[in-house]
């Protein structure tokens, strides 16, 4: 796969953790817990509520705010995952040179930012996976465990981290918490017998049911595995996106067969009660599909890909009805001066995508592009030789990761779009 590009070629070793909380069980404070745990149907009106519109900008537009965050103090890397309505930022990192794999959150300001340590996580040896955070704050992701493994994990300030489990009834030792939706009500990742997603997976969600005891109002998480009927000889899942109406996009693949990355969607039942799985559309000479992430339009972000893997586009999908069965795919275009393609990584309410491109000298580069304009594309101005944008956030605020002659490894800095 593609997907484990630059960032993820960094190697660290799985740590041996003692989790605060086991079994499945979080605390919170009841005013913080949403109403209840369903999922949320797509509305039978495809223009769901949204934000005013964005104009179209030109390469000449106004300066716009940059954090340069670099990394926790006393740190040597960061890599940005996500940011919240309430620009707040989930990272990953070490917090010393001989540091072991961290979660931080970094809070923004006027006056700069806040970084919290949320303590060592460890990693699996090779590639791994960026944490996502959900406007309640919870911040999901992974963490090795005591006896080796990597299990999927959650946290909320209240309860501190909790083991969501793996599909262990099946035989898998590892699972990863991908993503949640920005309620905070549906995480959605994968379970499988391998660290790194290299043998054989499945995709699966966590949905929570509220339990009251005497002490605290406590949620529990269950895990579904997600439909994947047609996709038999598919044995690797990720789960890249989720929304607040239910809908879930990722990626099935086959490692001996190179022009066999499938973008999905799962469409929520209107049972309530499980999801059905449909793939996304390709284009002409780009067999291979990635996806990025997901809003509650059910706009997708991503890219498609060549059959050998030398040629990329960023690309959105949009739903043309209004219970989102029947997708269309726009190619999005490369950076002013270049052919060399991109892909797109996440998108907002207001309709802003971003990623990176690479330049006519192949330097990757954070990138904006707008579901309202086809034809628009900038860069988004990051510091650094090259740089990548994870996340943007309802308020238009792009958050990402950057490295070169200024920081060797990975940093972290945040552009305001709007």
């Amino acid at each position: 796969m593609k997907r484990s590009i630059i960032l993820l070629s960094l190697l660290v070793f799985v740590m041996p953790l003692t989790w605060a909380q086991q079994g499945g069980v979080l605390t919170f404070n009841r005013h913080r817990i949403p109403s209840h745990g369903r999922l949320i149907a797509i509305p039978t009106n495809s223009d769901t509520r949204s934000h005013p519109g964005v104009r179209a900008q030109t390469a000449a537009a106004r300066s716009a705010r940059v954090w340069d965050l670099g990394t926790f103090p006393g740190g040597t890397w960061a890599e940005a995952g996500g940011i919240n309505s309430f620009g707040v930022i989930v990272a990953q990192g070490d917090n010393s040179p001989e540091g072991d794999n961290h979660l931080f959150t970094v809070r923004l300001s006027g006056h700069g930012a806040q970084w919290s340590d949320l303590g060592t996580v460890g990693a699996n040896e090779g590639w791994f996976l960026w944490p996502e955070i959900a406007d309640t704050g919870m911040v999901v992701g992974y963490s090795a465990t005591d006896d080796g493994f990597v299990h999927a994990l959650a946290w909320t300030e209240k309860s501190g981290r909790i083991d969501l489990g793996t599909l262990s009834d099946l035989g898998y030792s590892f699972s990863v918490a991908e993503r949640i939706n920005k309620l905070g009500t549906l995480i959605v990742g994968w379970s499988g017998n391998s660290a790194d997603n290299s043998e054989i997976s499945l995709p699966v969600a966590w949905t929570p049911t509220l339990q009251w005891k005497p002490e605290a109002l406590t949620v529990v998480w269950k895990m579904h595995v997600l439909d994947t009927t047609g996709f038999e000889g598919f044995p690797h899942w990720m789960v890249s996106g989720v929304n607040d109406f239910g809908q879930i996009v990722g990626i099935a693949w086959d490692d001996s067969d190179p022009e066999n990355d499938v973008g999905v969607i799962w469409n929520p039942l209107s049972s309530g009660k499980g999801w059905k799985i449909m793939p996304l559309p390709v284009a002409t000479g780009f067999p291979n599909s990635e996806i990025g992430f997901i809003n509650d339009k059910g706009e997708i972000s991503g890219d498609v890909d060549s059959s050998d893997w030398s040629t990329a586009s960023a690309a959105l999908w949009k739903p043309v009805d209004r219970l989102r069965k029947v997708y269309e795919l726009t190619m999005l275009p490369s950076l002013p001066g270049s052919t060399n393609g991109g892909f797109a990584e996440s998108i907002n309410e207001l309709g802003d995508i971003v990623g990176a491109a690479y330049d006519a000298d192949w330097n990757m580069l954070a990138t904006r592009w707008n579901t309202k304009d086809p034809t628009f594309v900038r860069s988004l101005g990051f510091p650094g030789d090259w740089s990548l944008a994870v996340g943007v956030n309802n308020q238009g605020v792009a958050v990402g990761t950057y490295g070169g002659a200024k920081c060797t490894n990975e940093c972290i800095a945040a552009v305001e779009i709007h």
